[in-house]
């Protein structure tokens, strides 16, 4: 049986996609880091856990092998996160249900000059009904309205 070798590991792809990448698998490594330290877990626990070596989960960690998508999957659970979890920023967990266009639509409100997207927000009524940190990280909380009694 032949293989078929795969071209991104077989071609020189432009810039841009290989930077991408990297900054990605950097992020995910920091928030697995940071989803540890925030459960006070140490490398040797989430080896215990999924059944792996101390040092392998030193290397995922460092940046000094490559995390499969099955390693990252394993890692996930063994952190109790999902996949989604890991790769999103932390607080934007709600965008594993949004679609393709939205999650398009977000990224690139989150690129706008501060002066547009303050613009916008006025325009879609969230910026007079909630606070900096609100628009920033979650959706706004809904308002309270007088009681009827």
């Amino acid at each position: 049986m032949s293989q078929t070798l795969n071209p991104l590991l077989t071609k020189k792809l432009p810039g841009i996609v290989p930077s991408r990448m990297t900054r990605l698998s950097e992020q995910v490594r920091l928030r697995l880091r940071e989803e540890m330290a925030r459960k006070d877990m140490s490398q040797r626990d989430v080896a215990g856990i999924l059944g792996w070596s101390q040092s392998r989960v030193a290397h995922i960690l460092n940046g000094r092998v490559e995390m499969s998508i099955d390693d990252l999957a394993e890692f996930a659970f063994g952190l109790n996160l999902s996949v989604v979890e890991t790769v999103r920023d932390p607080g934007m967990e709600f965008c594993a249900d949004m679609t393709p266009t939205e999650l398009r639509m977000f990224e690139r409100m989150r690129q706008l000059h501060p002066t547009v997207l303050d613009a916008i927000m006025t325009l879609l009524d969230v910026k007079g009904t909630t606070r900096a940190q609100e628009r920033r990280a979650a959706a706004p909380r809904p308002k309270r309205g007088p009681r009827n009694r």
